[in-house]
């Protein structure tokens, strides 16, 4: 004996077929999106971790150079070892700023940076705000821009004593000038 199907049959089986087909495929495709989605979330957590252990790192060593800079010779002869402290200090920084995120952080941290390789004039400018206690309150300011990166809020304004660090520098690559000038003559 001899079974027939008949049309309605053959037609409903195919919607089935065709039924299941699209509605595994559609499963499939959310549960590869699901899955790309929390990748790319573990991947930005990761690298979030990343980037705030390399803002503690650097407040860690920023911490360092401003117990450091407060701890100034009380006489000339050890400014050269302090001054050499700093910037190897400083140096030894440079690897945790270059994995800090930010743009803007990065380039105030490196400012702070640079002025420790500047010990001899933001002490001894005194017309333009120099004091021995400025590459300590310049650090400070880095301290502050690090902290508020870490806790996500909006970078701190300049401060006094970055302020007087940059008078103190223009004036000094002023009097550089002056000198390559009188020295062409």
């Amino acid at each position: 004996m001899m079974l027939t199907m008949d049309g309605s049959v053959w037609v409903g089986l195919a919607g089935t077929l065709v039924g299941t087909t699209i509605g595994g495929g559609l499963s499939i495709w959310a549960s590869v999106g699901t899955q790309n989605r929390q990748m790319k979330a573990a991947r930005d957590l990761r690298f979030e971790e990343k980037s705030e252990a390399s803002a503690n790192d650097a407040i860690t060593q920023l911490y360092v150079i401003r117990q450091r800079a407060r701890d100034f010779p009380q006489d000339r002869e050890g400014w050269d070892a302090w001054q050499r402290e700093l910037g190897r200090l400083a140096a030894e920084m440079e690897p945790a700023v270059l994995r800090l995120r930010d743009d803007e952080l990065r380039g105030r941290i490196e400012e702070v940076l640079g002025y420790m390789d500047m010990i001899y004039e933001l002490t001894d400018y005194r017309v333009h705000g120099g004091s021995l206690m400025l590459p300590s309150e310049v650090c400070r300011y880095g301290l502050d821009c690090l902290g508020a990166a870490v806790r996500d809020r909006p970078l701190p304004a300049a401060s006094s004593a970055i302020l007087k660090a940059r008078e103190i520098d223009a004036f000094v690559v002023d009097q550089m000038r002056m000198s390559r000038q009188e020295g062409e003559r």
